[in-house]
């Protein structure tokens, strides 16, 4: 397996710095529209709108990869916690509650969530971005930049949602697969008044399904109407309302022994039947309003409302210091509430000065994120069960009264906890002789305000930090289908703790990345490569301090790093007439430099993998009798693997190597098609987990061999 990273790394950098003659010339975008049905929709040549920059990705001085809705078609993926980083180099999903939302690493540390340009990641959410709702998604490498200058450098994921074509576009899609999924999708896409003046869209997805492991099902409901609103040609409005509805057994089905990982059956499941079921409702707003001022000058603002809400419990247990094999189950309320307002306003437009050009970026946001949740433990119990012998049916009147699930603000464990900050921002991006060089200098100043904690245990400090974060970036064409680049970037956090003589921590967490990379569309823009090499570093992380310098009393102090050095690269398009592919390969040096206990220098960072590489391949026969059937095939491979669990871990976090393959075959005709998917072909136990203080090994298991079915019709 080394052997074939190590290949496809070395293949991927050849076919980047080969100086071949593009075989096909295509002098505007349009041309590859109309020529490329079969490598477009793999292949995006701009960033969506909601980055805010009208760049192509070619001349970006940043690594962005973005995921067309047609590649998740083609790979049967309903939702963000399944195959979609597999697209992506280094991009890898982190298990915890798999089902209710998706914890993504990359470069080395997990990556927040936007959703149309806006930062909307929260305490266990937001929701699993479903795919009846995803236009594209767009991994951002590194620091955002004028994209939010507060978080981490390695950077984050941008979903965009369906909105109106202005086109009559309609389709139905049904998929049904192993463990009983049976899902409907519908996307009704029109116009209402013409010329642009006001279309809709709407977006249904239902969808029920069972589990590979006993006495697990879920369900999940989609309503997701849009509308845009041209009054004049300079003016357009858009206003998107997305609800989610999400009922379950469990929300990840972890497993607990002392004998190894995958030591008990995949079907195994540790939730009974009896327990309470869990309940989520995710309701969002977003508006939008773009006014053309003069010439080249737009006016943008959108607005983001969410409301999260969930009703529900949760299990977690403990093993039996008597014996190995019986885990004591107990009970905890899950009440939780989220509510999140961002807003965005920003100018963009063109100066020209002499043959210069600068494309002007300059704008404020404002973002106010609160979480609040009860996590009281049920004072009965426990529920003990033998993990070799697990038999189902607590008594039910030994189980919590509904009255025990509120939200109870008086409660212990109430958490309350949120993000509040400013920024404003400006970006200059230098275009030169005509356009072959590009220098990008920006700046941006961002106060945040955080806070955390259980308010009845005791009293929360919210802590503060105001930061000036600088952006150089510069790319140059060496010609019209190959660019270089180079970037510069910070970014910090506030971040609190308690100092030596109980002073506080005030200190903010600080990252930054240097990065360079070549981009380069291969015959005629159908297929391209992209390269990149970077070293993240994280500041000021907190780290303990010595107890004998404090009277024996545990203290904190802001001086441990850590650093994450890598090279990765991507192909996607089209090789040759209807065979489209996505490989990636990603190789990942994270780990602790800095730290008060020297046992930890260079412990790998948590949730990292060192190596990731990944293959998708997707022909359309062009003639004869197989003429328009079409098979897929894949793998994705993980080396290399650390569980998210931490540094400060007392027992080895490795986790053995990852590799699940796909296959697949397809038909596509001119409204139907018809799309059989074969996933893990290998039938391997695969799982990503962590290993206990108390010398427990605890994992999910991905789903065994199972197949899905989608057939779609378009009308």
């Amino acid at each position: 397996m080394k052997k074939l990273t190590i290949g496809a790394a070395l293949l991927t950098s050849m076919l980047i710095f080969a100086q071949e003659k593009d075989t096909i010339k295509s002098n505007n975008i349009e041309e590859v529209i109309v020529n490329g049905r079969y490598y477009q929709k793999y292949k995006l040549n701009e960033v969506s709108g909601s980055l805010r920059i009208q760049t192509p990705i070619l001349e970006l001085p940043q690594n962005v990869q973005s995921v067309s809705s047609q590649v998740l078609a083609d790979q049967i993926t309903l939702n963000m916690s399944e195959g979609i980083v597999r697209n992506v180099s280094g991009a890898r999903k982190v298990e915890h509650w798999d089902n209710v939302y998706s914890n993504v690493f990359m470069r080395g540390a997990s990556i927040a969530t936007f959703m149309n340009g806006m930062n909307v990641s929260s305490t266990w959410g937001p929701i699993n971005p479903d795919a009846s709702i995803i236009d594209r998604i767009e991994f951002v490498k590194g620091p955002a930049g004028f994209m939010g200058s507060m978080g981490d450098p390695a950077g984050f994921y941008n979903v965009v949602t369906k909105k109106p074509t202005g086109k009559f576009a309609n389709s139905v899609r049904f998929t049904t697969g192993s463990y009983n999924l049976f899902r409907g999708e519908a996307d009704l896409d029109g116009v209402l008044v013409k010329d642009g003046v006001l279309d809709y869209r709407i977006n249904l997805m239902g969808s029920s399904n069972k589990s590979w492991v006993e006495n697990d099902k879920t369900s999940k409901i989609i309503v997701a109407p849009s509308i845009t609103f041209r009054p004049t040609k300079s003016t357009t409005f858009t206003a998107q309302y997305n609800y989610q509805y999400l009922k379950f057994n469990q929300p990840g089905a972890y497993l607990m022994s002392n004998d190894g990982y995958a030591s008990l059956n995949v079907h195994t499941n540790f939730n009974d039947p009896n327990f309470k079921k869990t309940e989520v409702k995710d309701q969002s707003l977003f508006l939008s309003l773009d006014q053309k001022l003069f010439n080249d000058w737009v006016w943008s603002t959108q607005y983001a409302y969410m409301d999260l809400n969930y009703d529900g419990g949760s299990w977690w247990g403990t093993f039996d210091p008597n014996n190995k094999n019986i885990l004591n189950r107990t009970l905890s309320n899950w009440q939780a509430v989220g509510k999140n307002h961002i807003f965005q306003t920003y100018v963009r437009g063109k100066l020209n000065t002499g043959n210069i050009v600068h494309k002007i970026i300059a704008g404020f946001d404002y973002g106010d994120r609160k979480y609040n949740a009860d996590f009281s433990s049920f004072a009965g119990g426990p529920f003990p069960i033998d993990i070799y012998n697990v038999n189902y049916g607590v008594d039910p009147t030994k189980l919590p009264s509904s009255n025990f699930y509120t939200l109870n603000t008086s409660a212990p464990f109430y958490n309350d906890q949120g993000v509040k900050y400013t920024s404003y921002y400006a970006q200059d991006q230098i275009e030169m002789f005509d356009n072959k060089l590009r220098l990008t200098l920006a700046g941006r100043y961002t106060s945040g305000r955080t806070y955390a904690g259980y308010p009845n245990l005791a009293e929360i400090k919210p802590d503060t930090a105001g930061e000036f974060t600088p952006r150089v970036g510069i790319s140059y064409s060496i010609n019209e289908n190959f660019s270089v680049y180079g970037i510069y970037d910070k970014t910090f956090a506030p971040q609190s703790g308690v100092g030596i003589n109980s002073t506080p921590i005030t200190d903010p967490f600080r990252g930054q990345n240097i990065e360079f990379g070549l981009k380069k569309d291969w015959f005629g823009g159908k297929w391209n490569s992209t390269f990149a090499v970077y070293e993240i570093r994280r500041k000021n992380i907190l780290v303990a301090g010595n107890p004998n310098q404090n009277n024996g009393n545990p203290f904190q102090v802001a001086t441990g790093e850590q650093r994450a050095r890598g090279f990765e690269t991507d192909i996607k398009g089209e090789i040759i007439k209807g065979l489209n592919i996505i490989i990636n390969y990603a190789y990942t040096d994270a780990k602790t430099i800095k730290d008060t206990d020297p046992s930890r220098i260079g412990i790998q960072s948590p949730g990292n993998a060192k190596n990731v590489q990944n293959t998708w391949i997707n022909y359309r026969f062009q003639s004869g009798i197989l003429n328009k059937f079409g098979i897929s095939a894949g793998y994705q491979y993980q080396g290399g693997r650390q569980s998210w669990y931490g540094v400060n871990a007392t027992k080895d976090q490795s986790l053995p190597d990852y590799f699940d393959t796909n296959f697949g075959i397809s038909y596509v005709a001119k409204k139907f098609d018809v799309n059989l998917m074969l996933n893990n072909v290998l039938n391997r136990k695969l799982y990503s987990g962590y290993r206990g203080d108390a010398g427990e090994y605890a994992w999910i298991y991905n789903a065994p061999r199972n197949w899905r079915l989608s057939i779609a019709y378009k009308f």
